[in-house]
């Protein structure tokens, strides 16, 4: 039986405005879990679930799926003072917690994205473990302190990374937050991980992937890193997103 899907206002505390976030529960049934889905830059909160049945995808499953909006943030704490990752981490769940009539312990919560939302879902995961069983990317775009997406004049990612050089991004690079888990709650207390790009995706984007992978590899810590065929392209992403939700809900023991 396929989710029902909604658009939750989403109050946050951290941004000082209301924003949209797309919603889908299964029917029939109540939700035992939620996995927090953040879409890519050049993207809104909807297109994942108006590109990809997600309703279908995530029937077999007591799942809900909660889809913020996050503009061009990187969901970070951004050079701009706009502190989109305490609005993921924190406002995002308690509003669709609440809509749900839901305390979740960590056990239950996950957090997903695909490119910028790929690179947001490995900060947030691991900026906040304790709040996340796991974490899931496709085509994470983890360069994006360097890539040229994130340099060149006038990219819309310049107001949440600062100029090249900047504190913000030294912060924000996926490595750096690794070391500051890894610091705080060491090798156990991290997420679960799956990782995906595709092979034909930009050399970037696959360079980044494949240096956090061997950065997660030298660390010791558990995880899954794939090279899938396809590009950085909703075709790629259409064909991944039942691996990915289907690792979330293993992890998430659904």
């Amino acid at each position: 039986m396929k989710h029902s899907v909604e658009t939750l206002q989403v109050p946050s505390r951290a941004l000082h405005r209301t924003l949209p976030c797309t919603l889908l529960l299964p029917t029939g049934r109540p939700p035992q879990a939620v996995v927090y889905l953040l879409h890519g830059g050049y993207s809104h909160h909807a297109e994942w679930a108006e590109r990809v049945d997600l309703a279908l995808l995530a029937a077999p499953w007591p799942l809900a799926l909660a889809l913020p909006e996050g503009g061009f943030s990187l969901w970070v704490h951004g050079h701009d003072g706009q502190h989109f990752e305490k609005y993921a981490a924190f406002d995002v769940p308690d509003a669709v917690e609440r809509r749900l009539g839901l305390h979740l312990p960590r056990e239950k919560r996950a957090v997903a994205g695909l490119s910028m939302g790929g690179f947001g879902a490995l900060h947030l995961g691991l900026t906040y473990p304790e709040r996340y069983a796991a974490l899931a990317s496709l085509s994470g775009a983890f360069g994006m302190t360097w890539w040229n997406i994130g340099r060149f004049e006038g990219s819309p990612f310049l107001s949440a990374l600062g100029p090249v050089g900047s504190g913000t991004r030294a912060w924000v690079e996926p490595t750096a937050t690794l070391a500051r888990a890894l610091s705080r709650v060491g090798l156990h207390g991290l997420p679960a991980m799956w990782l995906a790009t595709g092979a034909e995706d930009d050399p970037g984007v696959t360079a980044a992937h494949r240096a956090l992978h061997r950065a997660l590899a030298d660390a010791g810590v558990a995880h899954t890193a794939v090279e899938v065929p396809g590009g950085h392209s909703w075709d790629c992403w259409r064909q991944q997103t039942p691996a990915l939700l289907a690792f979330l809900a293993g992890a998430l023991q659904l």
